[in-house]
């Protein structure tokens, strides 16, 4: 049976780019769905939002809500990332079925746990050994890394980079990403 997952991210970009990756395992098993499409960073926030997302909710009807939020934290800073766990509990509050995807520092994260990819694609030879739970700004740091190349990281790269990773590299080098996807394919699963 084909589950309907919704999504709910800062940005477009960032629904895209996880949707990219999933559906590398999960093709044929789930279906995709924009939720709060126009509600960006902060305006998730707002309790208008919250009732917002229970119409889109009854309307569209989907088996799961999977939430992508960025931390703006690195792994030791607990403080924002309840801020963050907590935002996820209120505005899912009352609907059924939701996971939660808290990107450590930010989505480009999951961009380091498979450097070699994005080395190809942007002709960089940057090397990640560390945990990239610990990287601050990995967004910046991608742009930095690239802005004397022919092609620059741009944020907006990020579905097209996300279609070529490797979910399991990404699983292997991030146990924030490894957590969530055991429980997504629990849900797939079941």
């Amino acid at each position: 049976m084909n589950k309907k997952i919704g999504l709910i991210g800062e940005d477009p970009n960032d629904t895209d780019s996880l949707k990219n990756l999933l559906l590398q395992k999960y093709a044929g098993k789930v279906s995709f769905i924009q939720l709060l499409r126009n509600k960006r960073g902060h305006q998730l926030e707002n309790s208008r939002t919250r009732e917002a997302l229970k119409i889109e909710y009854r309307e569209k009807k989907p088996n799961l809500i999977v939430c992508i939020r960025d931390a703006d934290a690195i792994i030791t800073e607990r403080d924002k990332i309840k801020k963050r766990i907590v935002w996820h509990h209120e505005l899912l509050k009352g609907l059924n079925g939701s996971l939660l995807l808290l990107n450590i520092y930010e989505l480009e994260s999951l961009i380091l746990a498979d450097i070699d990819t994005f080395n190809k694609l942007y002709g960089t030879t940057l090397k990640f050994p560390g945990d990239i739970h610990y990287k601050k700004e990995p967004k910046e740091y991608l742009i930095h890394a690239t802005r004397k190349n022919r092609k620059v990281y741009r944020e907006s790269h990020c579905p097209e980079v996300f279609e070529k990773l490797s979910i399991d590299k990404i699983s292997k080098k991030s146990t924030v990403f490894r957590s969530f996807l055991k429980q997504f394919d629990d849900f797939v699963l079941a």
